[in-house]
């Protein structure tokens, strides 16, 4: 072969490699994209009851939101079971709270499968308007004895006396004839009175308490007849 052919044979060959060389390698392919991420893990968890009161004795609809509800779960109101639970969804159920007395109750939801989750103090139950808070009796005069209105008056309101957790006040009061021993005396008799037909009527005697004011508070500062009717009383007040 003829010198200058061999010549461009080799110079050929040598192109490739200088091609191929050190400074012209071929770029790896890009790694592969990462996995997407797990979704997160829903818990069961109660947040809130709609509505957060309720009146005590009366059974009472309430809604219960939170998450990863699921069909057949139960709901305790503290140790009392709730009725009528419907699942909304994973995040809202309905259930019946039971007849309940005045207090204070946790709100605990279970899982068929036994997983559970307790909402701290999620109900309250308690008196929207207290009608027996504020409540006056009177009497006849130099007498403590009940009236038969009295009576009545305090049988409209026994219920909501029995219903409370809470103290009932009782403070006898009298008008200002007599001395002053002789009223103060007079007004704890009243107070004693109204107390004992309490307690007949079923409310604990140990939730009543009794005073005498006598003819110190009056609540009418009149001196005739009708001021003195107004005065010869017993005032009940009475807390949750």
């Amino acid at each position: 072969m003829h010198a200058r052919s061999v010549a461009k044979v080799v110079a050929a060959l040598l192109v490739p490699a200088i091609l191929l060389g050190p400074g012209c390698k071929k770029k790896p392919p890009p790694p592969p994209p990462p996995p997407p991420p797990a979704a997160p893990e829903v818990r069961l968890q109660v947040a809130s009851v709609s509505p957060s009161q309720i009146e005590p004795n009366t059974p009472a609809q309430v809604t219960v939101y939170g998450s990863a509800f699921e069909d057949g779960a139960s709901v305790n109101f503290g140790a009392f079971p709730g009725t009528e639970v419907r699942v909304t969804n994973s995040n809202q159920l309905t259930v019946m709270a039971p007849a309940l007395v005045l207090g204070t109750y946790d709100v605990k939801v279970s899982n068929p499968a036994g997983e559970s989750n307790t909402l701290r103090g999620g109900l309250i139950v308690k008196n929207a308007n207290v009608a027996c808070r504020n409540v006056t009796v009177n009497f006849d005069f130099d007498r403590a004895s009940l009236r038969s209105d009295s009576k009545s008056t305090l049988d409209g309101h026994l219920t909501c006396y029995q219903g409370l957790s809470g103290q009932v006040r009782i403070a006898g009061h009298a008008d200002e004839r007599g001395t002053v021993d002789y009223n103060l005396a007079l007004g704890q008799r009243r107070a004693e009175t109204v107390k004992r037909y309490l307690t007949n009527g079923g409310v604990s005697a140990s939730r009543v308490n009794t005073t005498s004011y006598g003819e110190e508070q009056p609540a009418d500062r009149g001196h005739n007849e009708s001021a003195w009717a107004k005065n010869r009383r017993a005032e009940l007040t009475a807390t949750e």
